[in-house]
């Protein structure tokens, strides 16, 4: 890679809030999906705020191992190679952060895959279903018809079926619970209730540690006036003291001039 990897605090802040980010919107989708599969019977709809829960817990997977991996680092130098390196390099940071190991069930992907791809799923079961005739359903020698490709939620179990893939939602709902303890551990603004607020804090460019207000001096041996015109500093701050006595003068005149006036008596002015 031509450029040097970067992780440093400003780059650990943005990564952290966005993840706290998604993960609060998959925990808000995840409380929908538990009151509508709890009704009896199953409100169909489940399957809206079930969607929004695996793309937002899909987006935390992303983040934390980049499926741009599976495919190897190229080749050719370039900014392919650079963007594969960089994406690596941030998702071996954040898992080694936040203690995420090749065991965490937010990095199986199976059902999110699926539910991705349902598409190809049925293309595979219309496209392998035997077409029978009148004479073999007459003959009574009909050929087996696989079940098409499912999906439904077990409000019992809390697992998540998806043409034949398994999720358990409890065991990611306590993996994205730990993940996201350990990110406001670690970052203050992920905390925030407002994740767009976060995100958009976490943002700003970051500012030099060494020239902020609580910083210790860069050349403690130097003047503090050094590099500064003192004859220019000198004026100027003369024009400003003048600036500031005019304008107390003006302003203790208008007092004086209103205190002088005489008060009108209010019944003599309604009299007239």
């Amino acid at each position: 890679m031509t450029e040097k990897l970067i992780w440093d605090e400003w780059a650990q802040r943005v990564y952290l809030t966005w993840l706290a980010r998604d993960i609060r919107y998959a925990q808000v989708a995840l409380l929908e999906i538990r009151t509508r599969a709890g009704q009896t019977p199953p409100d169909p709809l489940v399957w809206i705020p079930l969607e929004t829960f695996l793309m937002f817990s899909a987006k935390v997977s992303k983040m934390l191992k980049p499926v741009a991996l599976d495919n190897g680092r190229p080749k050719k130098a370039g900014p392919k190679q650079d963007a594969y390196d960089r994406r690596k390099y941030r998702g071996e940071c954040l898992r080694a952060l936040l203690e995420v190991d090749d065991s965490s069930p937010l990095l199986d992907r199976k059902v999110r895959d699926a539910s991705e791809h349902f598409d190809e799923r049925l293309d595979a079961w219309t496209g392998e279903q035997p077409r029978f005739t009148a004479e073999e359903v007459e003959a009574g020698g009909l050929p087996n018809f696989p079940l098409p490709p499912m999906r439904r939620v077990d409000s019992g179990s809390w697992v998540v079926e998806v043409a034949g893939e398994t999720l358990d939602l409890r065991a990611i709902e306590i993996e994205l619970r730990r993940i996201l303890d350990k990110t406001t551990e670690l970052e203050s603004l992920a905390a925030l209730e407002d994740p767009g607020l976060a995100t958009l804090l976490a943002g700003l460019p970051p500012f030099p540690t060494e020239l902020r207000l609580d910083a210790l001096t860069r050349r403690p041996d130097e003047d503090v006036r050094t590099g500064i015109d003192v004859q220019a500093a000198a004026a100027r701050q003369a024009e400003f003291d003048e600036a500031i006595a005019r304008a107390i003068d003006a302003f203790a005149a208008l007092d004086e001039q209103n205190n002088d006036e005489p008060m009108t008596d209010a019944s003599e002015s309604e009299s007239e």
